[in-house]
């Protein structure tokens, strides 16, 4: 299945044209609704084996209490906390016209997963995927997400708000009060993939009659302490040393032979070879807003 090619209908054009340079909205002729739908959602939901931190509600006020939705159960006789109740989540829904946060479907969606991996072979980096379900007027805060994002509009519609990116490299994925100009102020519908570039601050708010549905796929990116780990990984390998040195001539030696091995290992290492290792492991501490 070519997902990548359903969701972005010139991918030449994303990478030359727009890619980490501007948002842009595509409207691809066979968008993958399929990949997740509502009957997806709610058999998830009523399954009984959906845990927080996989789910999570929000409402104007900040992030709803887990207990709220995730009542305690007794398995063999002990009480477990954290597993989603299905109609608690519809409640609040529509009592508190709460939005519903689902976070990595693809470690736990089979055909979601497909689509990250097909993704992940195009960019060669790290990709995850978060479902939102939103109401009508709800609007999120201006914010920088630690990625590139591709959202897949899946059901009703969103207005999406596309302002600049960081001015160094130095931003954080984080809310943003002063975000600048709006580069791109459009209504994404029902199958259209809106692009928004790695930081670029944005913020999104449901429209129409009902309820909005997306699937954000996040292309990560390596930053400078996925660059330090993949380093260390690479000067470890093949270092063999004794791990505790009879007496100071031995604990030089096997100074002297640890610098040399580093030198070696060091004297090998390309900055193309070391990006490509950090960039599958990527992960981020803030998954998504």
């Amino acid at each position: 299945m070519d997902w990548f090619g359903r969701c972005v209908p010139d991918p030449e054009a994303l990478l030359s044209t727009y890619w980490r340079k501007e948002p842009v909205l595509f409207r691809p002729v066979d968008p993958p609704l399929d990949v997740f739908t509502a009957a997806d959602r709610d058999a998830v939901l009523d399954a009984g084996l959906l845990r927080v931190p996989y789910a999570g509600l929000y409402t104007a006020q900040g992030q709803i209490p887990d207990e709220r939705f995730c009542p305690q159960r007794i398995v063999t006789g002990k009480p477990v906390d954290g597993y989603v109740d299905g109609q608690a989540v519809r409640d609040l829904i529509s009592s508190e016209r709460a939005t519903l946060q689902l976070r990595y479907i693809d470690q736990w969606h089979p055909q979601v997963r497909s689509l990250v991996r097909d993704f992940a072979a195009h960019f060669g980096r790290l990709v995850e995927a978060f479902y939102f379900h939103s109401q009508p007027g709800r609007h999120g805060p201006v914010h920088r997400d630690d990625g590139d994002l591709l959202a897949l509009q899946l059901g009703g519609a969103k207005h999406w708000q596309v302002y600049g990116g960081p001015a160094d490299g130095n931003w954080q994925p984080v809310r943003e009060d002063d975000p600048g100009p709006v580069l791109l102020d459009t209504v994404v519908r029902t199958g259209e993939v809106l692009y928004v570039p790695r930081g670029f601050a944005h913020t999104a708010e449901a429209v129409g009659g009902e309820p909005s549905s997306h699937l954000t796929v996040v292309i990560r990116e390596a930053g400078a302490d996925h660059l330090r780990t993949a380093l260390l990984a690479r000067l470890a390998e093949g270092l063999t040393l004794p791990g505790r040195p009879l007496d100071d001539a031995a604990l030089l030696d096997t100074a002297a032979g640890l610098l040399d091995h580093l030198r070696k290992r060091l004297a090998d290492v390309d900055p193309l070879d070391l990006v490509a290792s950090a960039r599958p492991h990527a992960h981020s501490s803030r998954p998504t807003a």
